[in-house]
């Protein structure tokens, strides 16, 4: 089955491109210090020196460029997007780089690593990395299976995703809700959860778009298909906004109310 293409779509494309992570890159994401530290270890020696690195959903390229620019040796970005693929040649050619990215288009709910002739690669990668792509794929069991044969022995996966808890919702749709308190009349914001044990396709709109495709699953699903897969467990991340960061951003408070990204990192 391919995946949902919704990014070559021009007006989502379009709308795509006002978000702060679209304009600002990793700066304006959130969650990517705690990604970054899931990247680089323990040790946040600020550098990925030697590594082949695979980014699966690279979007403009900025993970891509991220790493290059932190000594990885060579460095992949693969997407379903010919529009986001144009974009991230466009700000490669822009920039000043040590080396050559190589980017693909490809979907990722049909891509294989487990050639063993010359051109395929298998045990090829230091680390693959994938933000907020994985919930757009229906078997990712096989994708997981996949990324564990692009890893060399120790190599590591690091990934986020849409918090199950965002993507759960149905009748009513995942939104927030007003609910008014009985004692002082107050209006609270509370986030709808139904339907969370049951796994599939949820379809909402979004960006201005209607009609866009996210596969729900749960937590455990997502943790124990890694382990089923040979994977183990080295980080695990229910991201929400910090006190720091709501004194930061005011308009992020009621993300406190409930996690908004999933992040996990684990190693072959």
């Amino acid at each position: 089955m391919s995946a949902q293409n919704i990014y070559d779509n021009s007006t989502f494309f379009s709308a795509y491109g006002t978000l702060p992570r679209s304009q600002l890159g990793l700066p304006g994401a959130p969650e990517w210090p705690d990604l970054r530290s899931m990247v680089l270890g323990d040790t946040l020696t600020q550098s990925l020196q030697g590594q082949r690195v695979l980014d699966l959903g690279c979007g403009y390229g900025w993970f891509a460029r991220w790493a290059r620019d932190s000594d990885a040796a060579y460095v992949k970005g693969v997407d379903i997007s010919e529009k986001m693929i144009s974009r991230a040649r466009e700000l490669e050619t822009n920039l000043s780089s040590k080396s050559e990215i190589k980017y693909e288009v490809a979907d990722i709910e049909s891509i294989t690593f487990r050639n063993d002739s010359q051109q395929g690669e298998k045990e090829m990668y230091d680390l693959v990395y994938s933000s907020l792509t994985l919930h757009y794929i229906e078997d990712l069991s096989r994708l997981y299976r996949e990324i564990h044969a692009a890893l060399k022995q120790g190599g590591k996966f690091v990934f986020s995703v849409e918090h199950p808890i965002c993507s759960a919702p149905v009748n009513p749709g995942p939104d927030w809700k007003s609910i008014q308190d009985e004692k002082d009349g107050q209006e609270h914001k509370i986030w709808p959860l139904n339907k969370y044990s049951d796994e599939g396709w949820r379809v909402t709109s979004w960006l201005g778009i209607d009609g866009v495709k996210k596969y729900h699953r749960t937590v455990e699903t997502y943790v124990q298909f890694l382990l089923q897969n040979g994977f183990t467990l080295t980080g695990f991340r229910d991201w929400a906004p910090s006190l720091e960061d709501v004194a930061e951003h005011p308009e992020w408070k009621d993300e406190r109310h409930r996690p908004y990204f999933l992040l996990i990192s684990a190693r072959k």
